[in-house]
């Protein structure tokens, strides 16, 4: 699925992912590929992505962005306060 995490205005990825977890108020929900369509509020906590694509880690020099490999898995972790998602058409929008 396409994953488009946004910002402050700003892109702050913009990439293909096949597993997304949030947190929300009454604790973790799990977005997979395919997903039905939905708006959402998130709330604090890590979100993470998980993409069989390659990130450098260096373009991501942020306390609130963690970056690791395991196998052939990218694994994102942000920190965020709160949100709104919107998924549709295998397309997930998260704005932070």
């Amino acid at each position: 699925m396409k994953i488009l995490i946004l910002k402050k205005e700003t892109t702050l990825f913009d990439i293909e992912g096949y597993a997304v977890f949030l947190p929300y108020e009454e604790g973790k929900f799990e977005i997979l590929n395919n997903h039905c369509s939905m708006i959402s509020m998130i709330s604090y906590g890590i979100l993470k992505i998980y993409s069989s694509f390659f990130i450098d880690k260096k373009l991501y020099h942020n306390n609130d962005v963690n970056i690791s490999y395991i196998d052939n898995t990218t694994i994102i972790k942000i920190k965020i306060n709160y949100g709104y998602l919107n998924i549709n058409n295998n397309r997930l929008t998260i704005l932070i």
